[in-house]
Parts: C-alpha cells; sequence; structure tokens
C-alpha cells in the first residue's frame, strides 16, 4: 500500500477501531501526520523566538506584551485544533494495527500513562500468519504466492462471522 492510498484508507476508516492494518497503512499514514504538523511546529518555534526577541527592551529587560505573543498562540491553537481532529484517525489506524498484530488495541492506554512509544514500536511487528479474532489475515494472498504455508484457518481462532 502506498502513501496516497493509506492516507486514504486511514481516513475512510476515521473511527473504524476493528479490523486489521498492515505495516504500510499504518506507517504511511503516521508520516502523512508527520508531514501535517511540521510547518506548524516550525511556524510555531519562529514566533516562539521573536515574541522573545521582541519583548526584551533596550536596557536588556523582559517585557512581554500580549501583541508579542498573540501569533504565537493563535497558531498554537490552530495546531490543537488540527490534533484533535487528526486524533481519532491515529488512534484508529494504531488500533487495527495492532489487531493485525494479535494484541489488543487496550495497549493504547499507554499513551495516557506517558508511555506512547511502546505501542508505536509495537507496530513495527510482523503481521500475525492466519486469521484471527480481528479479521482475516491481509497478507494471505502474499503468503501463497510466495509458496509459504496455506492461508487457512488457525485452529485456535474461529473463521470470523461472514460480512
Amino acid at each position: 500500500m502506498g502513501f496516497g492510498q493509506s492516507v486514504k484508507t486511514c481516513f475512510g476508516k476515521y473511527a473504524d477501531f476493528k479490523g486489521r492494518a498492515l505495516r504500510s497503512e499504518f506507517w504511511w499514514f503516521y508520516l502523512f501526520l508527520q508531514l501535517v504538523f511540521l510547518p506548524f511546529w516550525v511556524i510555531f518555534m519562529v514566533l516562539y523566538v521573536a515574541a522573545f526577541a521582541t519583548s526584551i527592551d533596550a536596557y536588556g529587560n523582559f517585557e512581554p506584551t500580549w501583541a508579542n505573543f498573540a501569533p504565537m498562540i493563535i497558531v498554537y491553537a490552530v495546531m490543537s485544533l488540527v490534533n484533535l481532529v487528526l486524533l481519532i484517525p491515529f488512534l484508529a489506524a494504531s488500533a487495527r494495527r495492532l489487531h493485525d498484530m494479535g494484541q489488543s488495541g487496550h495497549w493504547l492506554w499507554l499513551n495516557v500513562a506517558g508511555l506512547g512509544v511502546v505501542p508505536l514500536i509495537m507496530c513495527i511487528m510482523d503481521t500475525q500468519p492466519f486469521n484471527n479474532q480481528w479479521g482475516p489475515d491481509p497478507k494471505a494472498h502474499e503468503r501463497v504466492a510466495m509458496g509459504g504455508y496455506n492461508a487457512g484457518y488457525h485452529p485456535s481462532f474461529p473463521p470470523p462471522p461472514p460480512a
């Protein structure tokens, strides 16, 4: 799955926390999010430095004014709104990625504890072979085409319900 298809898929499944997502789908969407926020952070930091630089008078005293910090606050507010809009599809893609590895989406609660790097690192792991409780193996056709094992059902999981 390529960059554009991944972004389209993740926005198409905006709040879908069910199913499975391949590594490429998750990581391309993660790159998209980083590219969205990069200009915000660059503009914010430039305004931050400019606000402090213009708040120092001729005698070296720090005299902040609302006018110096207003542009920085506005950029931060817009960035926060964009972050809130993109949070749900990111969490949904993360949950589907964890499901693809056979893990529960509840690992994402580590984000609340400040340990969000743990599920992020877990998203590097490969797809769990065979079908699992979250759906069919999305790489089954590749495994069969490469002469691998049969892409049938793993005996420890029942087949998924019909769509």
